[in-house]
């Protein structure tokens, strides 16, 4: 059996986690959640429930799932790790594989005593923000002694790990991959601009404001939709109602994935406007950059993370320096007056993905990692 690790399963921004646990290994994959709140399996009727441990045990069709709480107090954290460890056991897992470095490490000890091989999926905060703590970097050391590989989604993300003590021969680099084969190009050229991710400090929602705003003046009918939510949702709102575009900027909040991809049918450009936020605090490689790519959309982002491993500057997309609200700007608008060349970095993007960030892709360079 595979065992997949992980927060929780059912965060709307984490598709890359539903994703890994629905094509890894069908059929006999056990899910592993940290938060019991959280632990809410995908689609998996509940079949059994401990009330001495928190664990639940779930199964169907495609994926059988373990939901365990491993976040225990500290008095209980010997035995947790035993009883964790005979789970594993018990189901005869063999491979493991964790989502963020913090998840790895509450599963390190119940790993080595069950003695099954531990791989680690960082993602972004985990390998930057995080790294500023000496505390954190030391345990990701013997985190790094003892898994049998690393994955981060970018060679970005794989440099921070390796400044840090990572073997260069454990890491591996996988971006979280996306759909291609359903995805459907943008049926209509239109002014319509969208932005889809959480309103956090490293997403810089108010920066794409601030770009659209000086948008409007060469290009009056344009609208921006911003989806997500997040602690600068109020902020953003407040922004848009300073600059008086209420009328052409909408802030729908959280959004389904299907709902994100009819957004995207309807759009002519995606704008992501990324930055390394004051804590340190840094993107990996966003999905939802891939998922407009896969739709043959232009994106215009920033020279930030692993972003500039996906988007080829002036041929996918355009990308400037961080905080270059300006710059971004004259970039939308160069794709806006030229649809020909918008329509050449989506075809191109869409390509670039099918070939190097597909679900198919990536799927299979993780299984030939793990031997799955």
């Amino acid at each position: 059996m595979f065992a997949l690790a992980a927060n929780g399963f059912n965060k709307p921004s984490e598709t890359f986690i539903r994703t890994h646990a629905h094509y890894l290994a069908p059929g006999r994959t056990l899910l592993i959640a940290e938060r019991r709140g959280r632990s809410i399996p995908i689609d998996a009727p509940l079949i059994m429930y401990s009330k001495r441990w928190p664990i639940m045990v779930h199964q169907n069709a495609s994926t059988a799932s373990l939901i365990s709480s491993i976040m225990s107090p500290s008095r209980f954290l010997k035995s947790r790790d035993a009883y964790l460890a005979s789970i594993l056991q018990g189901f005869d897992v063999k491979i493991l594989m964790a989502e963020y470095g913090p998840t790895a490490m509450n599963l390190l000890d119940a790993t080595r005593i069950a003695r099954c091989r531990l791989f680690v999926h960082f993602h972004g905060v985990d390998a930057s923000k995080m790294l500023n703590t000496p505390g954190i970097v030391q345990d990701y050391q013997r985190l790094f002694a003892q898994a049998a590989g690393v994955i981060a989604p970018s060679r970005f993300i794989a440099n921070n790990l390796a400044n840090v003590g990572c073997p260069v021969e454990k890491l591996h680099v996988v971006p979280c991959g996306v759909e291609t084969e359903a995805a459907v190009l943008p049926a209509a050229e239109s002014d319509h601009l969208l932005s889809v991710g959480r309103f956090t400090e490293k997403k810089s929602p108010l920066s794409t404001i601030a770009a659209f705003a000086l948008v409007k003046k060469h290009f009056p009918e344009a609208t921006l939709e911003m989806m997500g939510d997040g602690p600068l949702y109020a902020e953003a709102e407040n922004e848009v109602k300073r600059l008086n575009l209420q009328e052409s900027v909408s802030l729908p909040g959280m959004a389904t994935q299907l709902q994100v991809q009819e957004a995207m049918r309807r759009s002519s450009i995606f704008l992501q406007h990324s930055v390394t936020a004051k804590d340190g605090d840094t993107e990996g490689l966003p999905v939802a950059i891939l998922e407009a790519m896969a739709v043959g959309i232009p994106v215009v982002s920033t020279l930030h993370s692993g972003i500039p491993e996906a988007v080829l500057d002036g041929e996918t997309g355009f990308l400037v320096p961080e905080l270059d609200v300006e710059g971004m700007a004259e970039r939308i608008i160069i794709l806006m007056k030229n649809r020909a060349m918008g329509r050449s970095f989506g075809q191109k993007g869409r390509q670039r993905v099918v070939e190097e960030f597909s679900r198919k892709v990536t799927i299979q360079k993780l299984q030939a990692i793990m031997n799955l």
